[in-house]
């Protein structure tokens, strides 16, 4: 049962992280730009939370002699992948969106 709760984790956070990036570039594109980058602060808060139970849960299965693999678990991490690259994207949309705003 733990080990389906710790995926569950993993997908909150990581759903979370991602949610806050697409937050960054919704609002860097209206202009707001703080705001943004305030989102992009609380997305890389929440994929940090992600990263370290993904790397507590991989240490513990890596203990372990018989390790299943679990269909939620490998949801869990493409969550955990795909919110690493939507932020990586959000960064570079949001920086792109402050520089075309200095040009206004």
């Amino acid at each position: 049962m733990k080990r389906e709760e710790d995926s569950c984790q993993l997908i909150l956070y990581s759903s979370n992280a991602r949610t806050k990036a697409m937050e960054a570039i919704s609002n860097a594109k209206t202009g707001n730009v703080v705001l943004a980058n305030d989102n992009l602060k609380n997305a890389k808060d929440e994929l940090l939370i992600a990263q370290k139970k993904h790397a507590e849960l991989l240490r513990d299965m890596a203990n372990e002699e018989d390790v299943e693999t679990n269909l939620l678990m490998i949801h869990a991490e493409d969550h955990v992948f795909g919110a690493q690259n939507t932020l990586e994207m959000a960064n570079e949309i949001v920086e792109l969106y402050g520089r075309l705003k200095e040009y206004e």
